[in-house]
């Protein structure tokens, strides 16, 4: 048992919610750092795009994320009464995501067309995040001590 001054347990690098964490501040520094390499290198409005697509890519991922708790949270209490399933309305948020992104790139290509290849480079933030997470995670299992 833990004193009252000792601190409490540090989470691990390689949990979960870290792991989650630093995928989400990655996209966005990507994001941000995409955005303003393109509008240095070309235009102000490649920039703007490449932000709106890294805006997406984020967006996606929170609102995949915030729908699966719900289901998955419905389902687990499921196990205890079988009558308990996902409601159509949690089931068609988490399709309605692809719909409102899908809007936004539609009404994009309708406003600028030659933004598109911006936009889709944006979405590459979040797979890059992947990306670089996927090294941290190599990196700390590689440097981890080994437990004796």
């Amino acid at each position: 048992m833990a004193s009252a001054s000792e601190p409490p347990d540090e989470p691990s690098y390689l949990s979960p919610e870290a792991t989650e964490r630093r995928v989400r501040h990655l996209t966005l520094i990507i994001t941000c750092a995409m955005a303003v390499g393109a509008g240095l290198v070309w235009e102000a409005g490649v920039g703007a795009g490449v932000a709106v697509g890294g805006g997406l890519a984020y967006l996606n991922f929170v609102w995949m994320r915030a729908s699966l708790q719900s289901i998955v949270a419905t389902a687990a209490t499921g196990a205890a009464a079988p009558s308990r399933r996902p409601s159509r309305l949690q089931m068609a948020k988490f399709f309605l995501r692809w719909m409102v992104i899908g809007v936004v790139i539609w009404l994009s290509i309708q406003v600028a067309s030659g933004l598109v290849v911006a936009i889709v480079c944006g979405l590459f933030a979040l797979p890059l995040a992947v990306v670089v997470e996927a090294l941290v995670q190599v990196w700390y299992g590689l440097n981890d001590e080994p437990v004796t």
